[in-house]
């Protein structure tokens, strides 16, 4: 069954080592090297809270879509 999974943060989780090494966790769910961060999130700055965006595989945006409408179905 196919899922669609909602990333909703525009900012990666910095995650400190016991050694005091930062890993930055991807959360926008953009990421070429997920769950890594890549930096991706930058394309998600001007991104309305309400409403959800549909990208490619090449990190294109597609399609977005108000959520207000979504929940009325």
């Amino acid at each position: 069954m196919a899922r669609i999974v909602v990333h909703t943060a525009k900012r990666p989780f910095v995650h400190k080592t016991p050694s005091g090494d930062s890993v930055h966790i991807c959360m926008c769910g953009l990421s070429s090297n997920y769950p890594l961060c890549d930096g991706s999130h930058r394309m998600t700055t001007d991104e309305d809270d309400n409403t959800i965006y549909l990208y490619n595989s090449e990190k294109k945006r597609l399609v977005k879509f108000d959520l207000d409408q979504l929940r009325k179905v």
